[in-house]
C-alpha cells in the first residue's frame, strides 16, 4: 500500500517538474524575444537544484533580504519600484552626463533598507573633468556583500547632471 502511494506521489512529482519546466522553457522564449526585440541578447536558464540550494544559502547569510522577502507582498513591490527607480536615475546618470571622479569623504547608513539592500548617506568629493572641485551629499543604495568597496578615502568613477551637479552617480572604484 504505501509502496503504491509512494509511486503516485513520485509519478505526480516528475509529470509536475515536466509541466514546470515547459512552462519555463516557454516563458523564457518570449522574455528572449522580446529583449531581442529592445537589442539584449538574453537567455533565462532554468536553475539547476544546486543552483536553488546555493540561492536559499545565500538568503540564510542575507539577514536583510530574508527580512524583505517577509514584508507584505504590496510592500515588497514598492521597494522594488523604489530601488528600480534608482536603477533607471543611475542608468540616466550614466549614459547622459558628464563623467568625473570622485572621493568618498563619508559613508553613514541611514538606518533603511530597500529591497534588502542598505540606504546610506555619502558625502562626496566631486571632481569634474575640467578639474573643478566640489563636495555633495547623495545617497547611496547597496548590498552588504559590497559596501566596503564605498570605504571613505575611496575614489571612483562618476557621473555629474550637468544641469544639477548635486546629482552625482557613483560607479567602480579607480585603483
Amino acid at each position: 500500500m504505501f509502496k503504491k502511494i509512494r509511486d503516485k506521489i513520485n509519478d505526480a512529482t516528475q509529470q509536475g517538474m515536466a509541466r514546470g519546466q515547459q512552462d519555463f522553457q516557454r516563458h523564457a522564449e518570449q522574455f528572449r524575444q522580446a529583449a531581442a526585440a529592445q537589442g539584449h541578447d538574453i537567455t533565462p536558464q532554468l536553475p539547476t537544484p544546486q543552483l536553488a540550494a546555493q540561492a536559499f544559502r545565500n538568503l540564510n547569510a542575507d539577514p536583510d533580504m530574508a527580512a524583505f522577502l517577509a514584508l507584505p507582498m504590496d510592500e515588497q513591490l514598492s521597494q522594488q519600484r523604489e530601488l528600480q527607480a534608482y536603477g533607471t536615475e543611475l542608468r540616466r546618470l550614466y549614459d547622459t552626463c558628464e563623467p568625473a571622479t570622485l572621493v568618498i569623504r563619508e559613508l553613514e547608513p541611514t538606518g533603511r533598507k530597500i529591497a534588502g539592500q542598505a540606504q546610506y548617506t555619502a558625502t562626496l568629493e566631486v571632481t569634474r573633468a575640467d578639474g573643478t572641485t566640489y563636495g555633495t551629499v547623495t545617497s547611496l543604495i547597496a548590498p552588504l556583500a559590497t559596501i566596503q568597496q564605498y570605504a571613505p578615502g575611496t575614489r571612483h568613477e562618476a557621473r555629474v547632471d550637468p544641469a544639477d551637479p548635486a546629482k552625482v552617480a557613483v560607479f567602480g572604484p579607480i585603483g
